[in-house]
Order: C-alpha cells, then structure tokens, then sequence
C-alpha cells in the first residue's frame, strides 16, 4: 500500500471516548511531509479554542512501515490531560527524499511506549511507562479497528 500519510487523529479538540487496539502495519510511503501523525490538537478552522478534554487512545501500533518523507517522520502530539499510552513502533524506516529536506527530528508530546526494534531515524522521545493521570474517559464510546 502506498499512503501519502498514517495518521490516528482523536477528531477535534475536546472530544471524549476511547479508542485502543489500533495497528498500522506493512504500509509504503513516498515523499509524505508527515507520514505518522498522532494529533489530539488538531484543528479544523484557522483559529480554534485549546480544549482540554481529548479521546483517549491506547495501543496504537505502527510495524513495518517504509519509505520516504520531506518535513518530519513521526509527529505525535497528545492531550496533557489525557496522554496516549502503549504506542509502539517496529521496523520502522523513514529516510528524507534528500538530506537537506530534513527539516525536523521526530516530535513526541505527552507519548509514552516503546520502540519494539531499533528505528530509522532513531525515535528517542517516547516517554517510557504510562503517566500517572491516564484514563478512558468513557467506557461507552470505544472503538477498536486493525488496518493491515
């Protein structure tokens, strides 16, 4: 498969739920600005209010993914109430369409896992173990898909 990003996005700022279970798995890329995205603030319009509720995500996994970027391979921004939890990364290799497009290291907020094997490039800003605020908001609204 070749995907122009990966991208496990919590909807809107201020969502509530859960969603666990996640894989991301065998997938090609080519010349992606950000090919894995985790982004609990995103937002939709030019200007949004910070919201300080976010979906709860856990167990979302990233194996064997290949290919190339041009700004930043892996952008993971969670919610400083709500952190994602047991992120794991395996086989992951992301190289710049040219060096001197690489504008940006790998960026990691509120992130906690592990890297399951040594990754390309190095990902050193998962945080380890799980926070001590961490928790499913609703048991309600959860949501579990594998995409392979």
């Amino acid at each position: 498969m070749i995907s122009n990003k990966l991208t496990c996005t919590s909807a809107l700022q201020g969502g509530s739920g859960s969603v666990q279970g996640i894989l991301f798995s065998n997938i090609q890329v080519s010349e992606v600005q950000f090919p894995i995205v985790i982004d609990q603030f995103y937002c939709d319009k030019r200007n949004c209010k910070n919201q300080t509720s976010a979906v709860s995500l856990a167990g979302i996994n990233y194996e064997r993914i290949k290919g190339t970027y041009t700004v930043m391979p892996v952008h993971f921004a969670c919610s400083d109430s709500l952190p994602c939890v047991d992120v794991s990364l395996t086989s992951v290799e992301l190289t710049p369409i040219q060096e001197q497009n690489h504008l940006y290291d790998p960026f990691c907020w509120q992130t906690y896992g592990e890297l399951k094997t040594p990754t390309l490039p190095p990902i050193g800003c998962l945080q380890i173990g799980k926070p001590t605020n961490n928790r499913i908001q609703t048991d309600h609204d959860l949501c579990w898909s594998d995409i392979n």
